[in-house]
C-alpha cells in the first residue's frame, strides 16, 4: 500500500491499592466516600427509538453508612435529556455502587445527542487522593439511527489499500441502503467485502454519503469511516482540489484524503450503483 503526504497537519474499574508503608500487603481502606462514576465516556448508544432511558453506574469506596451524592445534568441539545432523580443519587448503607437513570425524548432519526453528568464541587471534595481513581464526569452518546432500507447494490474499487494502485482491489454485489425518509445512504462495509480483512471487519467501515436532487453525491464534512486507523477525510473548504467525485450517470469515483493522526494522505475508491 501507497499512500502520498499532503504534509498538512491538522490544526474503570475501581481499584484500592496495597499502601501502607509500614505492613506491606495490607488492604488500603479509604476513610473518603471516593464517589466515581463507574466510566468517563461509554460507547455510543445506538437506537432507532425516538425515546431511551439510559443507567448511569456510580461507586464508592468507603460502604459503612448510607451517602447521597449530587451531580448535574448538562447537555447542548435542549429538549432532550431528564432527570427524574433531581441530580441526586443515595448509597445505601453496605453498598459500593448505585445507578440513576437519564431519559432521553425528543430524538430525530440520524442525529447524534450527547449530555454530560458532572459530580458537585462537595462529592469532589469527597475524593480520595492517596488512590486517586475518582472520575467526576461522564459523558452519555446517543445515536438516534436511521431505519436503513435496501437501496440496490454496487462494484465497489478500492484504491487505497490495494497492492495494484492502478487497478484497485474489487468486490461486487455490495449492498446500498438509504436511511428511510432521508437523502442520506450508506456502502455496507465495502472495504471487508474487497479484501476479506478482519481489520475492516471490526472497524466496520461503512461509508454515508448524501444523494442530491440532481443525483450527484456529497459526504459528511470532517472525519468519517474507520478504515483500519484511517479515517475517510472530507474537507471541502480547505481541501477542494482534494474531496471531490467524478460522475458519471451512476459510476461514482470518489477522491478524498485519508487522516491518521494529524498526517493527510490522498485516497480514492470508486463504485458503480445499481440501482
Amino acid at each position: 500500500m501507497k499512500k502520498y503526504i499532503l504534509g498538512f497537519a491538522l490544526l474503570a474499574g475501581f481499584v484500592l491499592t496495597s499502601c501502607d508503608t509500614k505492613n506491606e500487603g495490607a488492604l488500603y481502606s479509604s476513610s473518603f466516600q471516593n464517589v466515581s462514576f463507574e466510566i468517563k465516556e461509554a460507547n455510543q448508544i445506538l437506537t432507532q427509538d425516538a425515546t431511551l432511558s439510559i443507567p448511569v453506574r456510580l461507586i464508592r469506596a468507603n460502604t459503612a453508612d448510607a451517602y447521597t451524592a449530587h451531580y448535574t445534568l448538562i447537555s447542548a441539545n435542549d429538549g432532550i435529556f431528564t432527570d427524574a432523580n433531581g441530580g441526586q443519587v443515595t448509597f445505601e448503607s453496605g453498598k459500593a455502587e448505585a445507578v440513576v437513570v437519564i431519559n432521553a425524548a425528543n430524538m430525530v432519526k440520524g442525529n447524534e445527542y450527547t449530555a454530560k453528568l458532572k459530580l458537585s464541587d462537595a462529592d469532589v471534595a469527597q475524593a480520595d487522593t492517596t488512590t486517586n481513581t475518582a472520575i467526576a464526569e461522564t459523558t452519555i452518546s446517543i445515536m438516534c439511527d436511521y431505519n436503513w432500507v435496501n437501496a440496490g447494490t454496487c462494484t465497489f474499487i478500492d484504491f487505497n489499500f490495494a497492492d495494484d494502485e492502478e487497478k484497485g482491489a474489487k468486490a461486487e454485489n455490495v449492498s446500498i441502503l438509504n436511511g428511510e425518509g432521508s437523502n442520506v445512504y450508506r456502502i455496507v462495509s465495502p472495504l471487508y467485502k474487497v479484501y476479506k480483512s478482519n481489520s475492516f471487519e471490526t472497524s466496520a467501515p461503512n461509508i454515508d454519503f448524501y444523494l442530491n436532487a440532481d443525483g450527484t453525491i456529497t459526504f459528511p464534512e470532517g472525519s468519517s469511516c474507520n478504515m483500519a486507523g484511517y479515517y475517510l477525510y472530507w474537507d471541502t473548504k480547505n481541501y477542494s482540489s482534494y474531496c471531490f467525485v467524478e460522475q458519471n450517470g451512476n459510476d461514482y469515483t470518489v477522491n478524498h484524503m485519508l487522516r491518521q493522526g494529524t498526517s493527510l494522505y490522498l485516497g480514492k475508491f470508486q463504485f458503480i450503483w445499481k440501482k
